[in-house]
C-alpha cells in the first residue's frame, strides 16, 4: 500500500530508534511508583514495536505519577518526535538533558526536534555528539549522520533566501481527522482527488498499522470546496487504492494498487459520470517490484513513473515511457544522473508547459528528508537540458516534501503536510507564490449540439501547424461535452472538433509568440450535416498577396479530403472571403482564385470534380464587423458550405 510503503522514507529515522531496551539498563532505574513502572515498562514494549500513540498513552501515564523521571521525559520526546509534534518533543527532550538522562539516543533526538524546526545551527551540535558516540562497526549510521549534517548546512542557506508564499489549509470539506495526503487536480482546478483512511473508507477496515485502509475522494470547487465523496465501487476496494496522478483534462487517473507484486500502477477513464474500472499498466511499467508514484503528460502521451526495480541507480528511480501507436506503452528510460542518484526519488510530476520535470530526492542540496527540485526535459528524447534546482524554501521544509501538484500557471501548488492546527495527521494544503511565469494555454469549454445545446460525445484532434506533427487526441466528457486542454505556448496549432453525423469544427490557435499563461473559455457549437451547413475552416494559410497555398495548410486540407470519403453524397461550395481593406475588386479577384486553388487540391487528390464549386466573395460577407485587427483576421477566410 502507498501509505505505508511510504514509511520507508523515514527509513534514516527509524535506523536511529533500533534502541535496545532494558529499564533497568537505559536508566539505571526504573520508576519506584509501582504504577509508573507498569505503565513505563508497558510504554517502552508499545515505543520499541513502533506503536508510538500506545507508547505516549503509558508514558503519559506514568509522567503524571513520576514528574522527574529522566527516562520518562526522554521517551515522551521520542514519541512526540516519531509522531511529528516536533515542537513539543524539545520540551520534554530538553528537560529529559537537564535531569541528566544519559541515552545516547538522546542527542539525535534532540537534534532531530531542532532540525525539523528549522533550529538548523541548534541541531548540528547534537548531531555531532550523537555522531561522536557512534561506534566503528556503526558506519552506516555515521555516513546517515554525515548526511543530516549536511541537510542542516543547506537548510541555513535555503532559509536565508525565503520564498513569498502564502499557505491555506483546505479546510474541513475536504481535511478530515484521519490522513488525508497525494493531492491531484484537473488543470483549470475545479476538481480534487486525493487519498484519505478516513474511518468510512470501503470495507471500514483498520490495518495493522492502526489506520484505515487507503480510500481515493474527490472535492468540486465553484467558490469554496465541495464536501469531501468516495470516487465510487469501481475504484475504493476493500484493499488499498490510492491516486497518484490525474490528467491535465481530469479524464485520466493513475492509481496504485496493493498487489501480489509489492505495488502496480494503474488508470482509470471517466467515462460520463462515473470511474471505470482500473487497468493494470502492463508489465513494460509494472515489475515484481514497487511501482508508487506516476505522472502523465498534458497530452497523455508520455508517462513518469517511479520503481526500485533492478538496474537502476539508487533506491527508487524515475523512468519515462511512451504510448505507442498500438496503445501500449514502450519499453521505459532510465532519466539521467541530474535526477536519478544512488538515493531514492519520488514523486514525478511533468507540468502543464511540457517542459518542467518536478520531482522529489533525498539527494542533491536537500534541507532534509526529501525535497522538491525541477529541472528541463525534452519530451521527445528524456535528454534532462538542466541541472536540478531546489525550488525553495518554505515549498521544501526540513521535512519530507513530496506530492506536490503544480496548477498550470505555476502559481499554486497542492500538497499534503503535518502543520500545528491542521485537522489530523496530515492535511492538504494549497500555496500560492505572487511569481510565476508558465507559458502555458488552458482552452476548455464543452462541445454541444448547436441546436439542442446538449452535450456531444465528440474528439479533439490537435496538431502542429508548422512541424505537421499530432500534438493529441482528447476526449471530452461524455456527460457533460466539457474539456480541459492544457498546451505550452510557442507553437500555433490546428485544433478540429469532430463527431459522428456533425460537421467538423475548425479553429486555429496560434501562440507561437506567447510567453505568458492564458485560460481561453469556448463552448463548441457543432452543427449537424445537412444542406446549407458552413465550416469555416481556420487552418488554410495563403501567401500574402498570393492565391499558393502555405505547406502549415496541408493537415486542414487532408481533413476536408477525408471529410468528402466519409461522406461520398454531400457536395460542397467552397468559397474565399477577405476584409475590407484594399481595393476591393482585386480582394474579389484574389478571394476566387483562393477558393478555386482549395477545390483544384482536393480534386487531385481525388474528389470528383461535380462535387464542388468555388467562389469568391472579398469583403461581401464579412460574420462580424471590420472594425478592428482581430475582427479583420475573422473575415479573411476559407469555407465550406454543404449545397447537396
Amino acid at each position: 500500500m502507498l501509505y505505508l510503503k511510504m514509511e520507508f522514507i523515514k527509513q534514516y529515522i527509524l535506523i536511529f530508534t533500533f534502541i535496545f531496551i532494558s529499564a533497568l539498563v537505559c536508566y539505571g532505574q526504573v520508576p519506584a511508583n509501582k504504577k509508573a513502572k507498569k505503565h513505563y515498562e508497558y510504554g517502552v514494549s508499545f515505543f520499541t514495536d513502533g506503536d508510538y500513540k500506545g507508547a505516549m498513552e503509558n508514558f503519559t501515564i506514568a509522567e503524571s505519577i513520576d514528574k522527574d523521571h529522566a527516562g520518562i521525559k526522554y521517551y515522551l520526546g521520542a514519541c512526540y518526535c516519531e509522531l511529528k509534534n516536533y515542537s513539543k518533543a524539545l520540551v520534554f527532550l530538553e528537560d529529559a538533558k537537564l535531569k541528566g538522562c544519559t541515552i545516547r539516543e538522546l542527542d539525535f533526538y534532540l537534534g532531530r526536534a531542532n532540525h525539523l524546526t528549522h533550529n538548523f545551527e541548534q541541531a548540528i551540535p547534537y548531531y555531532t555528539a550523537f555522531q561522536q558516540q557512534l561506534k566503528g562497526s556503526e558506519k552506516n549510521r555515521v555516513q546517515e549522520l554525515d548526511n543530516l549534517i549536511r541537510n542542516c548546512h543547506n537548510g541555513i542557506k535555503l532559509i536565508a533566501m525565503p520564498l513569498e508564499i502564502k499557505v491555506q489549509n483546505l479546510g474541513p470539506t475536504v481535511n478530515s481527522k484521519f490522513p488525508d495526503y497525494n493531492p491531484v487536480i484537473s488543470a483549470d482546478e475545479s476538481i480534487l482527488y486525493f487519498t484519505s483512511r478516513r474511518d468510512n473508507s470501503t470495507g471500514q477496515m483498520l490495518h495493522e498499522d492502526f489506520h484505515y485502509y487507503e480510500d481515493i475522494y474527490y472535492s468540486k470547487k465553484d467558490t469554496t470546496w465541495s464536501p469531501a465523496e468516495g470516487v465510487g465501487s469501481k475504484i475504493n476496494t476493500e484493499s488499498h487504492d490510492a491516486c497518484i496522478g490525474l490528467s491535465a483534462d481530469g479524464q485520466q487517473m493513475l492509481i496504485y494498487k496493493a498487489t501480489s507484486n509489492g505495488g502496480d500502477l494503474f488508470i482509470s477513464n471517466l467515462e460520463g459520470k462515473s470511474w471505470s474500472s482500473p487497468k493494470n499498466l502492463g508489465p513494460n511499467i509494472n515489475s515484481p517490484f514497487w511501482e508508487s508514484s506516476g505522472s502523465l503528460s498534458s497530452d497523455h502521451k508520455v508517462l513518469f513513473f517511479t520503481s526500485n526495480k533492478s538496474g537502476g541507480v539508487g533506491g527508487t528511480d524515475i523512468y519515462m515511457t511512451r504510448m505507442q501507436d498500438n496503445g501500449e506503452y514502450s519499453t521505459p528510460q532510465l532519466l539521467g544522473p541530474q535526477v536519478n542518484t544512488p538515493d531514492d526519488e519520488l514523486s514525478p510530476f511533468i507540468h502543464a508547459d511540457g517542459k518542467t520535470l518536478y520531482f522529489s530526492s533525498r539527494s542533491y542540496n536537500s534541507m532534509g528528508g526529501f525535497d522538491i527540485f525541477s529541472v528541463e526535459i525534452d519530451l521527445e528524447t528524456g535528454e534532462i537540458l538542466s541541472n536540478p534546482e531546489n525550488i525553495g524554501y518554505p515549498i521544501n521544509t526540513a521535512d519530507d516534501d513530496v506530492y506536490f501538484t503544480w496548477s498550470a500557471d505555476n502559481s499554486r501548488a497542492y500538497f499534503s503536510s503535518v502543520r500545528e492546527g491542521g485537522s489530523g495527521e496530515k492535511d492538504i494544503y494549497m500555496l500560492e507564490r505572487s511569481v510565476a511565469l508558465a507559458p502555458v494555454i488552458v482552452w476548455k469549454g464543452r462541445v454541444i449540439d448547436e441546436l439542442t445545446l446538449k452535450p456531444i460525445d465528440a474528439k479533439i484532434e490537435i496538431s502542429d501547424n508548422s512541424t505537421q506533427k499530432s500534438v493529441g487526441k482528447f476526449l471530452p466528457n461524455k456527460s457533460s461535452g466539457k474539456y480541459i486542454i492544457a498546451l505550452p505556448t510557442g507553437r500555433n496549432y490546428n485544433i478540429a472538433v469532430e463527431s459522428e453525423n456533425y460537421s467538423f469544427y475548425s479553429k486555429n490557435l496560434d501562440v507561437s509568440g506567447l510567453n505568458r499563461y492564458e485560460e481561453i473559455d469556448e463552448d463548441i457549437y457543432l452543427k449537424p450535416l445537412k444542406k446549407g451547413t458552413v465550416i469555416v475552416l481556420r487552418n488554410i494559410f495563403f501567401n500574402v498577396n498570393d492565391a499558393s497555398l502555405r505547406p502549415e495548410s496541408e493537415i486542414e486540407l487532408t481533413r476536408v479530403y477525408n471529410f468528402l470519403l466519409k461522406h461520398p453524397n454531400i457536395k460542397l461550395e467552397v468559397s474565399g472571403h477577405s476584409d475590407s481593406d484594399g481595393n476591393r475588386g482585386y480582394n474579389m479577384e484574389l478571394s476566387k482564385k483562393r477558393a478555386a486553388t482549395v477545390a483544384e487540391y482536393l480534386i487531385k487528390k481525388g474528389i470528383r470534380a461535380d462535387r464542388l464549386i468555388s467562389n469568391g466573395y472579398g469583403p461581401n460577407k464579412p460574420i462580424v464587423p471590420n472594425d478592428s485587427p482581430k475582427n479583420k483576421q475573422l473575415n479573411r477566410r476559407t469555407e465550406l458550405m454543404i449545397i447537396e
